[in-house]
């Protein structure tokens, strides 16, 4: 892994921070704080970015690769698409990593240490840790919707299989 600290000057770093849609309502104040706790980490092939059973305070914004998300070994979904949020379950409930995940393709990942909340006090603590909970809530909302999608399917799927087996 290669990490590259963030550099507010470089516009294009900066641009490319703004196209992820959890960081597109901070202010500029706001975002420069944030911004003191990202890194920018570039991956090879096979790379692990996380390990399951881990515990740590990062979590993670996709620019660009193909990653694995695997749990005990077992693929259980692939993120390619720039933007995707990952690492974000355990630092809502401190528990170690439920997943690895691995790079497919070479990628670039956003990291952020959201550690530095605990050393904030009043209204900032308040209003970043709102921040944080909102764009969560609508990670998980998304991926519950995609799992009921999957479920739905797999359903789906039974019914044809025992309408098969009658014929």
């Amino acid at each position: 892994m290669k990490t590259v600290p963030f550099d507010p000057s470089d516009q294009r770093q900066v641009d490319a921070i703004l196209k992820i849609p959890a960081f597109k309502p901070l202010g500029g104040g706001r975002l420069a704080e944030v911004m003191k706790m990202v890194t920018i980490r570039d991956y090879e092939k096979r790379e692990a970015i996380i390990n399951q059973g881990e515990v740590d305070q990062l979590m993670f914004f996709l620019m660009k690769g193909k990653l694995s998300v695997r749990v005990d070994g077992t693929e259980v979904n692939v993120l390619k698409e720039p933007n995707t949020v990952f690492g974000e379950m355990g630092l809502i409930d401190q528990s170690p990593r439920s997943a690895s995940v691995i790079v497919k393709q070479p990628a670039r990942c956003l990291a952020l240490d959201i550690s530095f909340i605990e050393r904030l006090e009043g209204r900032a603590k308040l209003a970043v840790q709102a921040f944080f909970y909102k764009m969560f809530y609508q990670v998980l909302v998304q991926r519950l919707r995609e799992t009921n999608g999957r479920i739905a399917d797999m359903d789906m799927q039974k019914v044809i299989m025992q309408h098969m087996d009658l014929d």
